[in-house]
């Protein structure tokens, strides 16, 4: 007779798998369940009327970029965010706007103004923490005209502007 040697049920690697995976399932769907009670549906838009209606108008804007050759340049760095421009504009604006847009928290857009200094730069405050990843509307209102960038921002990175 052979005595076969028996080890207890808790160190049969084949348990651990029968067991491990139920257990890390029920884990998982926790995890998941505890995700989807606490975070809000942010991507649904409470002004879907005013963002079509703004459609027309914002074409408008990116024809008038396009006719004027306009190209932009960011840099951010830790406290400030210098823009450059360029294009076939008879006068450059005075003032630009900036709007950082989250790609899906509303809450977390931002619209900065820059002043143009004597340089030809047009400069503002930074009070963002970087990086982060953010949809970029750069805005004449004077001369209606507006170019976009999507990109991570970062400390240093140059950022180039399209017309859409």
């Amino acid at each position: 007779m052979t005595s076969e040697k028996h080890t207890p049920w808790y160190k049969e690697p084949m348990m651990l798998i029968v067991a491990g995976v139920p257990f890390a399932a029920v884990i998982w769907g926790g995890v998941m369940l505890s995700l989807a009670l606490d975070s809000k549906d942010s991507l649904v838009s409470n002004s879907y009327y005013k963002d079509g209606m703004s459609y027309t108008q914002d074409k408008r804007f990116h024809e008038e970029a396009r006719r004027l050759n306009v190209r932009g340049e960011i840099v951010f760095t830790e406290s400030e965010i210098i823009v450059d421009i360029s294009g076939d504009m008879p006068e450059l604006p005075s003032s630009l706007q900036l709007q950082l847009i989250h790609p899906t928290l509303e809450e977390r857009d931002t619209t900065l103004f820059l002043q143009q200094t004597p340089d030809g730069h047009y400069v503002t405050a930074n009070d963002m923490t970087l990086p982060q990843k953010r949809n970029i509307w750069l805005t004449s209102p004077d001369q209606e005209w507006r170019v976009t960038a999507l990109s991570m921002i970062e400390a240093g990175k140059k950022i180039q502007t399209v017309i859409p």
